[in-house]
């Protein structure tokens, strides 16, 4: 019988991820959030902070010795191969705080642990769970939650949408889906479908 399951959770942005999270939380299932990680592993007096700045210079640091972001945005987003050193820095170091908690977790008593990951399948990580769960929502849904969350115009809805690997294409690289285009209601059932699954695979096994 395995002893512990590991569920990396992605969607698209928009889809209501978060809300997912947020009930798995409600329901006993420990969430760990790789966002929370990726600036706790960079904060001041850090490893990761130290390697940015030899790589990237003093200038992405403000005042307080912390990461400057919008500095560091501009420095890599506008040139992949500097994306990818920075990224080389970060992940592993996410995937290396990930790992500790999850054997935490596992001495805890848990069978199950949520990785919440936004871009999961872009960064590779979908071997790193035993599966992975897409919270999905369709694009003209996810434009209009969009529109009205953060009062953008159709057209910067749609560019942002377009910045992002099509929520489509990650259908068919998930294992289960969760069609958040409905009612919280509708939503809550399904996970509770879900958690009941991943119980009765881990008896099984």
């Amino acid at each position: 019988m395995k002893t512990l399951l590991t569920v990396g959770l992605t969607g698209g942005i928009a889809s209501g991820k978060s809300s997912v999270s947020r009930i798995f939380r409600e329901r006993g299932i420990p969430v760990i959030c790789a966002d929370e990680l990726a600036r706790e592993v960079v904060k001041p007096g850090s490893r990761g902070i130290r390697e940015i700045v030899s790589v990237f210079g003093d200038s992405v640091l403000d005042d307080d010795g912390a990461l400057n972001r919008p500095e560091l945005a501009k420095r890599v987003f506008s040139d992949p191969s500097k994306r990818k050193i920075l990224e080389s820095i970060i992940h592993p170091k996410v995937a290396e705080e990930r790992d500790r908690l999850v054997e935490i977790y596992r001495a805890a008593g848990h069978h199950i642990v949520i990785v919440d990951v936004p871009l999961l399948f872009e960064a590779g990580w979908e071997g790193s769970f035993d599966l992975v769960i897409l919270v999905y929502a369709p694009r003209k849904v996810q434009k209009k939650r969009l529109m009205s969350r953060d009062k953008m115009s159709s057209e910067e809805a749609s560019s942002r949408l377009n910045a992002q690997m099509d929520i489509e294409s990650k259908k068919s690289m998930a294992n289960i889906l969760i069609d958040n285009s409905g009612s919280l209601v509708e939503t809550e059932k399904q996970i509770a479908m879900i958690i009941e699954r991943l119980e009765s695979s881990l008896q099984s096994d």
